[in-house]
């Protein structure tokens, strides 16, 4: 069966001044989280891993090392963007005093991944601070870099600005 004539109950597209039809939005202004197997995949391209194992266990170990450094505040704001089994990862078992230095955080990771080499390390802890923080957008990802000591932009794929003394 063919529709000639439109529905009574379908929406009448908006038009602009013109007469020209508006299109209707392709997205919502309310995020919601996408699946953990969504967020493993985005770590696997950023990192280029060769399975979604590896990038699993590398996302874990590195938002289980994170959570103890980051502020209530802007890990709860965090943890609404991420999924379920990321905000999970994303409870401290225990707070941290100060935070570490990005260097101690990356060495602190590598530890936990077999004693990886810094450099490697710190690829693994960009590519999941990377999709972090597209996930987050830019004002949640600016407040913590702020709640950070300097060295951590780089590791959210962002410029390091000087900070004011």
């Amino acid at each position: 069966m063919t529709k000639t004539e439109p529905h009574a109950t379908d929406p009448k597209p908006a038009e602009d001044t013109s007469g020209r039809a508006i299109p209707a939005p392709r997205h919502s202004l309310i995020r919601t989280p996408e699946p953990w197997p969504h967020l493993v995949a985005r770590v696997k391209r950023t990192g280029q891993y060769p399975t979604t194992a590896d990038a699993e266990r590398i996302t874990r170990t590195t938002l289980t090392s994170l959570a103890p450094l980051l502020p209530a505040p802007e890990r709860t704001a965090l943890t609404r963007t991420l999924p379920p089994e990321a905000a999970a990862l994303l409870t401290p078992r225990t707070p941290a005093n100060l935070p570490s230095p990005a260097a101690e955080f990356v060495t602190a990771v590598a530890a936990h991944l077999n004693n990886e080499s810094p450099d490697k390390a710190r690829w693994h802890v960009t590519s999941v601070l990377t999709v972090l923080s597209h996930l987050a957008g830019p004002t949640l990802t600016a407040r913590i870099i702020n709640q950070l000591p300097q060295g951590y932009a780089l590791l959210f794929g962002r410029a390091e600005l000087m900070r004011k003394p």
